[in-house]
């Protein structure tokens, strides 16, 4: 077998993550064996190992000793995941990116978001939710482009989530994300503004300090961003 070293274990994670997002791996379905994602990445045995194991870091699946590795779309049918609320984001945003409104014709006042998996089916059981109607009121009078270009920008997010884990720098990211999910993006009444800059890593913007560190002087995090 030819070992490619493109295919990292990061890549295979945030595949695998899309897969169980668009149900193409259903929750409580069987993901190929380890020995079949290396065949198919054509990665060592390892690599494929690794990329599960980060599936698992991120909740995504759970393993059955002895009988293999299972999907899991949610840990409980009230708990949140990270990685799955963004990628629910980014098909928000596809979905309104992709419709098309006549002269006349009113915009969508909301999509059918979240339940269970399992909604619909014979499988259900008392904890299978339904879904539930979301105003997208906001979101569907943006322009497409934006809308498309949001849902791209959450897709990557979320794989780098799956790469990376979630850190402190992914509060604005994940805020954003449930903000689409809660009421389409609309701003809550009273919620106070907030920094133009800074945030968890300020550091990050303090680019003119980098470029000429003889300046000595960071940025103050209230200021404007450019």
């Amino acid at each position: 077998m030819t070992v490619s070293t493109e295919n990292s274990p990061e890549l295979i994670a945030g595949d695998l993550a899309v897969a169980i997002h668009q149900g193409s791996i259903r929750d409580g379905e069987r993901l190929p064996s380890q020995a079949k994602l290396a065949r198919s990445y054509g990665v060592s045995s390892g690599t494929a190992a690794a990329a599960l194991a980060k599936l698992a870091a991120s909740g995504l699946i759970r393993t059955a000793r002895g009988s293999g590795t299972y999907a899991t779309a949610r840990p409980g049918p009230f708990e949140s995941n990270p990685v799955l609320d963004v990628m629910a984001a980014a098909s928000v945003c596809r979905t309104l990116a992709g419709l098309e409104f006549g002269p006349g014709e009113p915009e969508p006042p909301a999509l059918a978001v979240g339940g269970s998996p399992r909604w619909g089916t014979t499988r259900e059981d008392g904890e299978t939710l339904p879904p539930r109607p979301l105003d997208v009121g906001v979101l569907a009078g943006l322009d497409r482009h934006v809308l498309r270009w949001m849902s791209e920008a959450f897709v990557s997010a979320a794989r780098a989530l799956v790469a990376h884990g979630v850190s402190d720098a992914d509060r604005h990211l994940l805020e954003s994300a449930r903000a689409i999910l809660r009421d389409g993006g609309r701003r809550p009444e009273g919620q106070p503004g907030i920094a133009l800059s800074g945030g968890p890593q300020p550091a990050d913007e303090d680019v003119v300090l980098r470029i000429w560190p003889e300046h000595g002087e960071v940025r103050d995090p209230d200021g404007p961003p450019i």
